[in-house]
């Protein structure tokens, strides 16, 4: 099926790859159906890409790289909605928040986006960890500058 996105233009996606959010990302509920787009040139950052709305992405990524002590509690009921048994068997992103100033890049640690990759289901959850932040400041992109 071809869509339609604003940043990556026309694409042809597999309806296998899409990704159904029964509830939506939190702040739009009302979008349920998302792939997952390589940033290019970038082997760290993925896009979540609505394919009902072609001007909404989300850049992700896999918060271990940054935080390898990275372990979202997220309650049983939760988990089993994704159809999943343990947070284990999910893959985990964490939405980054990318100002015009680079440098203050923050990334949401307290509510990751939880995927069931083998049912192509997902869920934006609040991680119970009293020590995740929605802002946590993360330097993404400074090791780009260093090399300049």
């Amino acid at each position: 099926m071809k869509i339609e996105t604003k940043f990556f233009g026309e694409m042809e996606i597999e309806e296998e790859k899409i990704i159904n959010f029964k509830n939506g990302i939190i702040g739009f509920e009302n979008l349920k159906r998302f792939i997952l787009i390589d940033h290019p040139g970038s082997d760290i950052i993925k896009w979540l890409q609505s394919v009902e709305e072609k001007s909404f992405a989300l850049p992700v990524i896999d918060p271990v790289n940054f935080f390898p002590d990275y372990d979202p509690v997220i309650s049983e009921g939760d988990l089993k909605n994704l159809n999943l048994n343990s947070i284990e068997d999910a893959v985990v992103l964490s939405i980054l928040t990318v100002p015009s100033d680079v440098n203050r890049t923050t990334v949401n640690l307290k509510a990751p986006v939880v995927l069931n990759p083998l049912e192509r289901l997902g869920a934006q959850l609040i991680a119970e960890n009293p020590e995740y932040q929605i802002k946590q400041p993360i330097a993404i992109f400074k090791e780009k500058e260093k090399e300049n």
